[in-house]
């Protein structure tokens, strides 16, 4: 019998066909719902005992691995696992796994209707027409313009796909090129540089690393132009958030469409006050298909494990 925690969403998951999965295979399983962040000393608690943990964005820091002796998986939903110190989860035997499938239609999706709404500013028409007015703010088209793609991996080739619908030119930087990709979709690789000169809109699908944090910074908004949008539903330290406020501020670029943050949520922050930003509360991923899809993968990775199968998605795998 393996012990497995579950510290993340959806709470659905006490009912969750999922569950039963995991039980038939020999697992027992613990739900734990946290209100807020679990600190290093709440997940040390919790993973006294546990072999597996499907878990939130939780700080797994050497201090943490070291401490769950037990731990043989940390699968996560997702992609995300920049909380993860993947150095001291390899020294101590802990396969880290994600989900890179599983929400990749969602967040494109989502990526797509903020690109939408900040073109078209739709959320200031709905607010508008609640509050009893009439105004047409007049927006751009997507038609023929020049989409660029930072990161483009799974879900950024699919926020392609869906560009390529609106007819719109697609620039990508990704130091790994996909050519018959490229030819497929019509998108044109170029430095990062270039790419922000010449966009329209930037949407940003890179994972957190130490070479994308602040990847756009000061430098990097000025060289847009000032009509363009940047679309953000990856990870917020990628962008400089204080140089982007700057940036909408002063007119360096037209506006922004933000699912993720450098502090999450972003309490207090100026970026609440613009009416040219679009906000979402990190919820890309969030429809019922993704959260099952997330949610089987994370659970067979964790079976597979106990079994002595390869799991998909391992992000540590040596």
């Amino acid at each position: 019998m393996h012990n497995v925690l579950i510290t993340t969403f959806p709470r659905e998951w006490d009912a969750c066909e999922i569950l039963s999965f995991l039980k038939m295979s020999d697992c027992k399983v613990s739900l734990h719902y946290p209100e807020g962040p679990l600190t290093e000393d709440d997940l040390i608690r919790l993973l006294n005992g546990v072999s597996g943990i499907i878990p939130g964005a939780h700080p797994f820091t050497r201090r943490v691995l070291s401490s769950a002796t037990d731990l043989r998986i940390v699968s996560r939903t997702g992609v995300g696992f920049d909380t993860i110190d993947l150095q001291a989860a390899t020294e101590h035997g802990v396969i880290v796994t994600t989900t890179p499938e599983a929400n990749s239609e969602s967040v494109a999706e989502w990526a797509m209707g903020l690109l939408l709404s900040v073109a078209r500013h739709i959320p200031q028409a709905d607010r508008d027409v609640r509050a009893g007015g009439w105004s047409r703010q007049i927006g751009v088209e997507l038609y023929q313009k020049t989409l660029g793609i930072i990161g483009l991996g799974k879900i950024g080739k699919r926020m392609a796909k869906r560009a390529h619908a609106f007819d719109m030119s697609i620039l990508a930087y990704d130091l790994y090129q996909d050519a018959d990709f490229a030819a497929q979709y019509g998108v044109t690789y170029l430095p990062l540089d270039q790419l922000l000169a010449r966009a329209d809109f930037v949407s940003i699908h890179s994972p957190l690393s130490p070479e994308t944090t602040g990847l756009i910074g000061e430098r990097e908004l000025k060289l847009m132009k000032s009509t363009a949008y940047l679309v953000n539903t990856a990870r917020g330290p990628i962008v400089n958030e204080g140089s982007l406020i700057r940036a909408l501020q002063s007119g360096w670029i037209a506006g922004a469409g933000l699912d993720v943050f450098s502090k999450e949520p972003p309490t207090n922050s100026p970026l609440l006050s613009f009416d040219n930003v679009v906000l979402g509360p990190h919820a890309a991923s969030s429809t019922e298909e993704a959260w099952y899809r997330m949610a089987l993968g994370a659970a067979e990775n964790v079976v597979k494990v106990f079994e002595g199968k390869q799991p998909l998605g391992v992000v540590n795998p040596s």
